[in-house]
C-alpha cells in the first residue's frame, strides 16, 4: 500500500457554515493576528493504524486517533506548526499526551501529529513548516496512541502561523458505533487444536499444533484488507495473552491464513504497509495461530480486520464452547456506493451498475454524476432547464445547485462549494463530498476508488 491509500473523511455541512465544534467562540483579535480562522475541529474515530510515534510511513500496531480540522486561511498564510494537547471537559490541560508537527529543539517532547490534505501527507515526519495555505482548507490529523487517547479525554490544537497563534476549542474522544468499512463478519468460530500448519514467523509445519479458526467475511464491494490480527481477550474483549498478525507492525506471531488451498500469508509481510489482498463478495478463510500455550479451551479470542476504509472487530469467541462461536446472517446494515475515477463501472451496495459518464476531477475536486448518486441514495432529483438548477430532496433535506455557480443551498441556507456544478456529456456533475456529506453520507478515497457510505449511522452489524 502506498502512502496516499488512506481514509479521507469530510466533516459535516455545519462546519462549512462556520460553526465551531466543541464550544467556545474565537476572539476576533486571535483570528486577525494569526491569519487563520478555525471553522471546525472534531475527533472522528480510531479506525486506522497509519503512523508510528515519529513517522507517517510506519504503522506501529496501535490504531491512531483521527481528527478533522477545517480552516479559513483567507488570502494566504504560512502554517508553521500544529500542536495537539489533552484536556478535561473544562479545557484544563491533563498532560495525558502531546502531539506535534515540529519539535523545535533537542529534548522537545511530543509524538508526531501527521497532517493529511486531499488524501496526501503534508508531513511524513516532523518538519519546520507545513507550508502556505489559502482559502478554505480541510485537513485530517492522525496521532499514534501513546495511552493518551481514551473515553473522557478532550483535545485541543495550538496552531502557529507566520502571523501569530490561534487555539481551537476542545473536542471529546470519540469511537464509532460501527466501522466505515464495507465488510461484515459473517462467521468467526474455533475449529480445533490439532492442526500444524504454521510456525511463529513463516507458514509451514514446525512440530507444534496451532489454534485453528474459521473466518467468513462479506464485502459489499472490492476492498483492500491491510491487516488481520487475532487477539487473546477476556469474555468482554479486553486484552489477554497472545497476539497473532499478518505484518510486523508491533509485537506478535504470524497469523497463518489460507483461502481454500491457497496460502495467503507464507510469512510476515516484509513491508508493514503491504496489504493482505483485495477481496469482494463472500470470502472464507482458515486462520492458524501457532500455539505458544495461550490457546486452550475456555479462553476467548477476537479477530480484527483492517481495511483501507476502516476496521471491524469480532465479538469474543470462547474456544471449545459449541455455543461460543459467532454467526451473523443479517443484512449488511449500511449503504455503500463504489465509483472509480475515469471508469463507468459502479457498485451500489452489492450490485454492479454502469454510469453514462465517468467521474473526473475539476479544480482538484472529484466530480460525480448527480442523478446517479442522488437516486442511489434514495433522493428525488429534479432538473430546471430554464434556471439550470438541480434539486435533490430526501426526507427533510433539500439541496439546490446551479450549473457553473459555486453557491449552493441546503434547506434554504447558502453554502460555498469547492468546485461548481458542471455539465459533461449532457450529464450534470457535482463535487462528491459536498452532496454526499450534505445527505449525511461519508466519502472515502483509495487511489482513484471512491466509496460513499452511511455506515457510521447504521445498525451495528459490522462491529457487533
Amino acid at each position: 500500500m502506498v502512502l496516499k491509500k488512506m481514509m479521507w473523511t469530510i466533516t459535516a455541512a455545519s462546519m462549512l457554515a462556520g460553526i465551531p465544534v466543541g464550544g467556545a467562540a474565537f476572539a476576533a483579535d486571535s483570528v486577525v493576528s494569526s491569519g487563520v480562522q478555525v471553522k471546525g475541529f472534531q475527533f472522528l474515530d480510531k479506525e486506522f493504524d497509519r503512523i508510528s510515534l515519529d513517522s507517517a510511513s510506519k504503522p506501529d500496531g496501535t490504531r491512531d486517533g483521527h481528527l478533522s480540522l477545517l480552516l479559513d486561511a483567507g488570502e494566504g498564510v504560512e502554517i508553521k506548526s500544529i500542536t495537539m494537547k489533552t484536556a478535561d471537559a473544562e479545557g484544563k490541560d491533563t498532560s495525558h499526551g502531546i502531539w506535534k508537527t515540529w519539535r523545535s529543539e533537542a529534548g522537545d517532547i511530543g509524538n508526531l501529529l501527521a497532517v493529511v490534505q486531499d488524501g496526501k501527507y503534508v508531513n511524513a515526519s516532523f518538519q519546520k513548516s507545513l507550508g502556505t495555505f489559502k482559502g478554505m482548507i480541510q485537513l485530517e490529523l492522525y496521532a499514534s496512541d501513546n495511552n493518551g487517547m481514551k473515553p473522557g479525554d478532550y483535545y485541543y490544537l495550538v496552531i502557529e502561523t507566520g502571523s501569530g497563534t490561534v487555539k481551537t476549542p476542545i473536542t471529546p474522544f470519540a469511537e464509532n458505533a460501527t466501522s466505515y468499512a464495507p465488510v461484515a463478519i459473517r462467521e468467526f468460530s474455533w475449529k480445533d487444536l490439532t492442526s500444524d500448519r504454521t510456525g511463529v514467523a513463516a507458514f509451514g509445519e514446525d512440530g507444534r499444533t496451532d489454534g485453528h479458526f474459521r473466518l467468513k467475511l462479506s464485502f459489499a464491494q472490492k476492498t483492500e484488507v491491510l491487516a488481520v490480527i487475532l487477539h487473546g481477550t477476556d469474555k468482554d474483549g479486553n486484552p489477554g495473552p497472545g497476539i497473532w498478525r499478518t505484518n510486523r507492525a508491533g509485537t506478535g506471531w504470524l497469523l497463518g491464513i489460507m483461502q481454500g488451498e491457497t496460502v495467503i500469508t507464507p510469512e510476515f509481510k516484509k513491508d508493514v504497509k503491504e496489504p493482505v489482498g483485495s477481496f469482494r463478495g463472500s470470502t472464507v478463510f482458515d486462520l492458524y495461530a501457532n500455539n505458544n500455550g495461550s490457546i486452550k479451551e475456555g479462553e476467548y479470542y477476537t479477530v480484527e480486520i483492517e481495511t483501507t476504509y476502516g476496521t471491524v472487530i469480532s465479538k469474543p469467541v470462547k474456544f471449545g464452547d459449541p455455543n461460543g462461536n459467532y454467526i451473523n446472517n443479517a443484512p449488511l446494515g449500511f449503504r455503500s456506493i463504489g465509483l472509480k475515477l475515469g471508469s463507468t463501472e459502479a457498485v451500489v451496495d452489492e450490485k454492479e451498475d454502469t454510469l453514462e459518464e465517468a467521474p473526473f476531477t475539476l479544480e482538484g475536486r472529484t466530480m460525480v454524476p448527480i442523478r446517479f448518486i442522488g437516486e442511489a441514495l434514495g433522493a428525488k432529483v429534479d432538473w430546471n432547464g430554464q434556471d439550470r438548477r438541480v434539486t435533490l430532496t430526501k426526507n427533510d433535506i433539500q439541496i439546490e445547485l446551479v450549473i457553473d455557480q459555486k453557491e449552493a443551498r441546503i434547506n434554504g441556507k447558502t453554502v460555498m462549494l469547492d468546485a461548481p456544478a458542471t455539465i459533461r456529456g449532457d450529464i450534470t456533475f457535482v463535487p462528491v463530498r459536498f452532496v454526499s456529506e450534505s445527505m449525511k453520507m461519508k466519502v472515502f478515497y483509495d487511489d482513484g476508488e471512491i466509496m460513499i457510505t452511511d455506515a457510521k449511522e447504521a445498525a451495528p452489524t459490522t462491529n457487533p
